[in-house]
């Protein structure tokens, strides 16, 4: 299961993680943004069981940690989607049909 927050803190590759996500995000997969400086924020949009498997290989290849207890004050990114992460929206209830 993909988790809300990942640090980049001791990332490697930065560009590379972005790259990947925006190709994800481009093909509907995923919603993400900046949480903090080091934080991103992230959201399972449609990933198939394979391609979150590849994901989460991806990540720990690259050193992208997972950062559940991360608590945000502010966002940095202004993206349009952005607005769309309410916290109610962040439910792991399959059922319910995302507005994305």
């Amino acid at each position: 299961m993909l988790s809300k927050y990942y640090s980049l803190d001791e990332c490697h590759n930065r560009d590379g993680v972005f790259e990947h996500l925006d190709i994800l995000k481009e093909n509907g997969k995923v919603i993400f943004g900046t949480a903090d400086i080091d934080v991103i924020r992230i959201k399972d949009t449609g990933l198939t069981l394979k391609e979150l498997k590849g994901l989460m290989n991806f990540f720990q290849e690259n050193d992208v940690i997972e950062y559940d207890d991360f608590e945000p004050t502010t966002y940095l990114d202004d993206d349009e989607d952005w607005d769309d992460f309410e916290d109610e929206d962040w439910d792991d209830d399959e059922d319910e049909e995302d507005e994305y």
